[in-house]
């Protein structure tokens, strides 16, 4: 028996107009189609790597992507 692949997790940042800025951890294929969904809106989103944070600390305690099954295939 094979296990599945797992999926790489990265850093999303979500940068809103107004300021707000909230921080999650997703696949790779679900950031980057959350951030092409995003973009018209003026939401920038930032797709950084899976080891840590800018801050220093690592992905993996980020909370999940709210909803992040809306972005799948």
């Amino acid at each position: 028996m094979t296990a599945a692949p797992q999926t790489r997790e990265v850093h999303v940042r979500l940068r809103f107009p107004g300021g707000m800025v909230l921080d999650y951890r997703a696949g790779q294929a679900i950031a980057e189609r959350l951030a092409a969904h995003l973009r018209p809106y003026r939401i920038e989103v930032t797709i950084g790597p899976s080891d840590t944070t800018p801050e220093g600390s690592p992905v993996d305690r980020l909370p999940p992507l709210p909803c992040a099954e809306l972005w799948t295939d």
